[in-house]
């Protein structure tokens, strides 16, 4: 019997302990996701100006801001203008069109990208709500969104195509910060943020140029309670101490295989493209393997048996028939390793027996 000591207590079962922290994990989520897409350029309409050009033109931009209205902030129940906290232009949505049967599509694939990503497993939509023009000196301080629609759960922001620079944006959500750089070099490609309304979050000021933003509202869709970002904070510090015993033990295995439950093929094996409880897992054995100072790989793993076999008699195609024996000898190993960051080391296969590595139980 292998006792690994955690904490005041000693486990006797290391890997049923951590199969079970892994088995509350159901679903991957972020509370806030970013990416970029190759964008058929819609029709862009303003009312009061007619249709802008992608990417957009400084003189064309200018002309937005000519016409738009500094953008307000919430305060509790007030609405304020104050261009020391927040100094960017906008237009409301009845003024702005979008058209072009390619740009649905876009829109659709962004909001699915956008679903999966934040963990939600209904459906939800995306509601145009502003047209937003940040020039050079444009910011905003860190806020929260508050709900503009019924089901509002989260914001889309869209950056179309443009010339400018700085205007990261950074999204903070229970002591996890991210940011995103969401200007694109290549002028058919725009990107994209999303993230859940009760997350903090501020924009960078613009060092030069602007930068034209599409705001959407997240809405659920039907009935039930509003979509909240996966929240595994207790199993990440239980796997993080766990796998922390687990290093400090002498007498815990050497190593430990946890089983997908997805089949991938070599093409396919990378943490980025894990599915489902595949992807909830690893996203909380990375940072704990991390934290630990444990390896993490993802791999495949190979069994061949070898044996012998009667002969039968002929088949109806004039084949032999066999029947198999029995298994003489059974070689494993482990192979096509994976980093969590992409990286594909130069290690060879390992082979193994059936008690040298823990298997987690099902």
């Amino acid at each position: 019997m292998r006792l690994i000591q955690f904490g005041d207590r000693v486990i006797t079962d290391f890997n049923q302990a951590f199969a079970d922290v892994l088995e509350r994990v159901e679903r991957p989520g972020s509370f806030a996701v970013s990416g970029s897409f190759d964008m058929h350029p819609p029709r862009l309409e303003i009312e009061g100006l007619g249709p802008i050009a992608l990417p957009l033109m400084p003189e064309q931009a200018a002309r937005l801001v000519a016409i738009a209205e500094q953008a307000p902030y919430g305060r509790g129940t007030e609405t304020l203008v104050d261009p020391r906290v927040r100094r960017t232009w906008q237009l409301d949505a009845t003024r702005v069109r979008l058209t072009g049967r390619h740009w649905s599509e876009d829109l659709a694939k962004v909001v699915e990208s956008v679903r999966l990503g934040l963990g939600v497993a209904a459906s939800i939509e995306a509601q145009i709500y502003k047209l937003l023009v940040y020039d050079t000196g444009s910011f905003f301080v860190p806020h929260r969104d508050t709900e503009k629609a019924p089901g509002m759960f989260a914001t889309l922001v869209i950056v179309l195509p443009g010339d400018y620079s700085g205007g990261d944006l950074l999204i903070r959500h229970r002591g996890q910060e991210v940011r995103f750089d969401l200007h694109r070099d290549e002028p058919a490609e725009a990107a994209f943020a999303a993230f859940y309304a009760d997350c903090v979050h501020e924009v960078l000021p613009i060092a030069s140029g602007y930068r034209l933003a599409l705001i959407y509202n997240l809405v659920r869709v039907g009935k039930g309670k509003l979509p909240r970002p996966p929240d595994y904070d207790q199993e990440q510090d239980r796997l993080t101490r766990l796998l922390t015993a687990w290093d400090d033990s002498e007498s815990a295995p050497d190593k430990l295989v946890y089983p997908l439950e997805h089949a991938y093929t070599q093409d396919q094996l990378d943490f980025a493209m894990l599915k489902g409880k595949d992807a909830a897992a690893a996203q909380l054995l990375v940072p704990a393997a991390a934290a630990a100072h444990c390896d993490l790989y993802l791999a495949l793993i190979s069994i061949n048996e070898s044996g012998w076999a009667e002969y039968t008699g002929y088949g109806r195609r004039g084949d032999w028939d066999m029947e198999i024996g029995e298994v003489t000898e059974t070689e494993m190993s482990i192979h096509d390793w994976r980093l969590p960051d992409g990286g594909r080391p130069a290690m060879g296969a390992l082979p193994f027996d059936e008690d040298e590595v823990e298997v987690f139980a099902d």
